[in-house]
């Protein structure tokens, strides 16, 4: 079975290399070319691995992960010794190209050929050996010899010249048909002209010649012709023919190759340079010699170290490493040009191999990263500026939404405080009051979650909630405002939805709340229906979907995507007859992406809306403690009895948290800043401190860590909850790592606010 490959020097086989699965090697020609069957062994890596001779299979490892990394740039080619089943070796060319790659850059599949070159390497090794005995003995080989004489004109051939010639062995040679086997042309007067100098001059000759063989092939010989002479007369000529075709072919082939590579090399579009290991040129790219300001320079032969006698000491280290074998690359590197002008440039340094598998040299490649790093410098200077930008409006809004807050949390305060009383002949008026307030807070907290949404703060909690009351109270807050206009708003809870889940309630609740509010907005008649259905329930998950249907004005489909853009409604018409800033579905499109849901829209004029998302949320107990302010779980304990500390430098503010204290039965004292509540606390004991954040002198941060530096239990377990006008969620952070319990946001709502005192002042009575 191996046979042809042992006697067809160019019998060629491809194989193909699978990485991706098992990593099957199927070379089926191969394996049948060096004895094998198909099933003595199985196409795996580690079977062929076994075939090779020992000592190439690094190499060729060596060759693969160069083109690998290279990403095909260096090509895989290389030499490699295999036994055949009768344990004689075979000599191959193996080449291959990764044909495919995974989206990481991995190679997936490896294609190629091999050659048997086993009768190549033989005789070359021969040809040598002939090479050397003639440079030896100073006489040609006798391949095939011949002599004609002169006087008489009988020519004779050996045996070995006639084998050459393919004539048969009774073939008698004559002195005027012998030179009609040269090629005619060039060749043949070349023969004739050295013919008739050896005759009349005595001058040897040696010659390349083309020959037509009598069979009609064409052959390369060299042909070599000594004159004899005697008393001064030519009597003789003898030599000999050699059949050089292998040889000249190779040449050929190697002329290609080096012609081809000098091309590429030339032509590339990257500074190269290929050096031998002596750092003499070999080859450059005329990259090469444009980025270096060589383009007239003679560089092949030459030194590197000549044409760059100002090396850096790291460079020369590098060279001496590759020389060594080793791979070295440097993504960031400057240098000096002879103009004084500093660049930089990423540079690396590859081996390249004899056939005997020794460094031969090396080959550089550079690029000059000057105008890329200057541009990369450019980008992180207007990063930073970006993210100062960033810091001075996250500053900004911490500090108009503190300013903004003070001054609503009167305005609504007072409104719930009279409401809780109300004048018959004010009732209407307050209502009013309350509603544009409120409504006043919901644009100031979109704007804000807008930008905390733009600058990718948002934190989201995941906490166990009861997912029916949320939804209950999302009713029965926007239910008056329903009947106000003459709707009617329904709630649909289906039967399978679990009480407890884990998620953020604030969030769920503020997009539920968006798409109820903005249906109640834009419908005039009719109703509106929030639906809550389970889609799939697991034993630890369930997914849920609510949705929003309205009975109102409809939106085109052309439209559908414009209302989710910032700013957007669906009609500047829509905007004068039903208001709005077209804050709320943006936002709620871009919390429900952050939570991994969509929000959907099915909708026509006239036909009314439906919006729709989709939650995937972890079941819970429920056997969890009672959040603070959470009234529908409220103790109802009495608040009597107690004392609290307000520490609050705003006057309004301050009347109005009294007020209230005193609704509640709750004795209190004042601190008009932070460091007068630190000498309060320390002098007396109180049940909770409402703590304000930012005072004069001392602000409630430094306020509260102070109290908690203070000995005793009393201080470390003493409820403080903020009271604070910031809705930036790193403030909300800071309240916590300054040791309070708990925050309130201003403007404030009392039944919260309530809420989160009974809490912290009735905690103890809680059932366990």
């Amino acid at each position: 079975m191996g046979e042809p490959f042992m006697d067809n020097e160019y019998a060629v086989g491809y194989w193909d290399w699978d990485l991706s699965g098992e990593g099957e090697l199927c070379i089926p020609l191969l394996k049948s070319g060096l004895g094998y069957q198909p099933a003595d062994f199985p196409d795996t890596l580690e079977s062929w691995k076994r075939l090779i001779f020992p000592g190439d299979w690094e190499r060729i490892a060596h060759r693969f992960v160069q083109h690998v990394e290279s990403r095909g740039m260096v090509p895989f080619a290389c030499e490699v010794r295999l036994f055949y089943q009768h344990g004689q070796v075979m000599y191959a060319l193996v080449i291959g190209k990764v044909t495919e790659w995974d989206a990481q850059g991995n190679a997936l599949k490896v294609s190629g050929t091999f050659t048997n070159i086993t009768t190549q390497k033989l005789e070359r090794r021969e040809l040598i050996k002939v090479s050397d005995l003639l440079n030896k003995t100073s006489q040609a080989a006798l391949v095939g010899g011949w002599e004609i004489d002169v006087i008489s004109g009988e020519v004779s051939w050996s045996e070995g010249t006639k084998n050459i010639f393919e004539v048969p062995w009774t073939f008698k040679p004559e002195r005027g048909s012998s030179s009609a086997f040269f090629k005619a042309g060039e060749d043949r007067e070349q023969l004739l002209a050295a013919f008739k100098n050896a005759v009349r001059h005595g001058i040897p000759y040696d010659l390349e010649l083309r020959v037509i063989t009598a069979k009609g092939n064409e052959i390369w010989t060299r042909t070599i012709g000594n004159p004899v002479f005697e008393n001064g007369i030519c009597t003789r000529l003898y030599g000999v023919f050699q059949d050089i075709t292998v040889q000249k072919r190779n040449q050929e082939r190697l002329e290609t190759t080096t012609a081809q590579l000098n091309a590429f090399i030339k032509y590339a579009p990257a500074a190269i340079a290929i050096m031998d290991k002596h750092m003499n040129y070999v080859a450059l790219s005329d990259v090469w010699r444009k980025t270096y300001g060589q383009e007239n320079a003679d560089l092949i032969g030459r030194n590197h170290y000549e044409m760059f006698p100002q090396s850096p000491a790291h460079w020369k280290e590098a060279n001496k490493r590759c020389l060594q074998g080793e791979v070295v690359r440097q993504d960031e590197d400057s240098f000096t040009r002879m103009s004084g002008k500093q660049e930089w440039i990423q540079w690396e340094m590859r081996p390249w191999y004899e056939t005997d598998g020794t460094v031969g040299g090396l080959i550089v490649f550079t690029e000059i990263i000057t105008e890329k790093k200057e541009f990369n410098e450019m980008l992180i200077a207007a990063r930073d500026q970006a993210e100062q930008a960033t810091l001075a409006k996250s500053k900004f809004l911490s500090v108009m939404s503190h300013e903004i807050r003070t001054p609503m949390n009167a305005v609504i305060g007072f409104t719930n405080l009279l409401l809780q009383d109300p004048r018959a002949d004010q009732q209407e008026y307050l209502n009013i009051l309350k509603f544009s307030g409120e409504n006043l807070m919901v644009l100031i907290n979109d704007i804000l979650d807008l930008n905390k949404i733009e600058a990718g703060k948002i934190i989201f909690e995941e906490v166990e909630f009861n997912i029916k009351s949320l939804l209950l109270n999302i009713h029965a807050s926007q239910k008056q405002q329903a009947l106000e206009k003459g709707l009617f708003l329904e709630i649909n809870i289906a039967q399978n939805i679990p009480d407890y889940v884990k998620g953020d309630p604030v969030r769920i609740g503020q997009v539920v709340t968006n798409l109820v509010n903005n249906a109640i907005k834009f419908t005039s008649q009719g109703k509106v229906s929030l639906i809550i259905r389970a889609l799939k329930q697991g034993s630890d998950s369930v997914d849920l979907k609510i949705e929003v249907v309205d009975t109102g004005i409809g939106i085109p489909a052309e439209k559908h995507q414009y209302i989710f853009e910032i700013f957007s409604q669906a009609s500047t018409e829509t905007t004068r007859k039903y208001g709005g800033t077209g804050l709320g579905l943006s936002i709620t499109k871009r919390l429900l992406e952050l939570m991994g849901s969509e929000i959907r829209l099915v909708s026509a004029p006239g036909a009314g809306s439906s919006f729709s998302f989709e939650l995937h949320l972890a079941k819970a107990t429920g056997i969890f403690r009672r959040k603070p302010g959470d009234s529908s779980n409220s103790n109802g304990g009495s608040l009597k009895g107690n004392r609290i500390l307000i520490a609050e430098d705003n006057p309004v503010n301050v009347i109005l948290v009294k007020q209230f204290m005193k609704r509640w039965d709750l004795d209190f004292d004042v601190a008009a800043n932070g460091k007068i509540a630190l000498e309060m606390a320390s002098g007396q004991k109180y049940s909770l401190i409402l703590m304000d954040i930012q005072m004069p002198e001392m602000d409630g941060y430094e306020a509260t860590r102070r109290i908690r530096s203070l000995p005793g239990d009393y201080y470390k377990q003493l409820p403080i909850i903020a009271l604070t006008a910031s809705a930036v969620s790193s403030m909300n952070e800071r309240v916590f790592q300054a040791g309070m319990d708990d925050f309130v946001s201003k403007p404030f709502n009392p039944d919260e606010l309530y809420g989160k005192i009974d809490y912290y002042l009735n905690r103890n009575q809680q059932p366990s």
